[in-house]
Parts: C-alpha cells; structure tokens; sequence
C-alpha cells in the first residue's frame, strides 16, 4: 500500500511525525503548512492517494490499520482527536482548497 500512496506517507509522517509543532498547532495549520510547501502536482497526487485510501478501506476497521502501516508508528490522528475517516476527509477538504 506505501507504494501506491507515496504523497501521503509523506505527509503523514513528516508533517504529523515528531517535528509536526515545526508546521503548525492544528491539524489544519499543519495541513495548509504542507498545501503552502508543496507544488500543486503534489498537493493533488495527495489529495487523490487519500480519496484512493478511503475508497479501499470502506470498513473502518480495515481503515484504522491501514493506517496505522502507513504512518509507520509516526503519527495517529485520534491523539488529535480525529478519526481515521475524519482525518482524511479533512486532508481532502483542506488541501483542495487550492494553492498557496
């Protein structure tokens, strides 16, 4: 699954990962933070791994270790208080609200 989602390993594990306080105090300064730092083929290769993610762990579940795998123990969005599902239909919201 890493291979078909590189983007979102990306920001999952550099931008949510130890250093995230670099890149903002919420999710959603985070998320602009890595929109504002990435060129926009990228910030939509992002958007489109996570639209894929949740297309193919429609049971919650399967969601949660899915990701769990890919954030490599890096970052859990229920810390956050978010849900797997929330977290990446926000990621979606976000960073579809355009560039820079």
């Amino acid at each position: 699954m890493a291979s078909q989602t590189p983007n979102l390993g990306t920001l999952v594990r550099v931008f949510f990962g130890q250093d995230c306080d670099l890149f903002g105090e919420s999710v959603e300064e985070i998320l602009e933070s890595y929109r504002d730092t990435e060129n926009v083929m990228t910030v939509q290769k992002t958007v489109n791994e996570a639209q894929m993610f949740l297309g193919l762990y429609p049971d919650d579940t399967q969601l949660e270790f899915a990701f769990i795998n890919l954030a490599e123990g890096e970052f859990s969005p229920t810390a956050w208080g978010y849900s797997t599902r929330r977290f990446l239909e926000k990621v979606i919201q976000t960073l579809s609200k355009g560039h820079g």
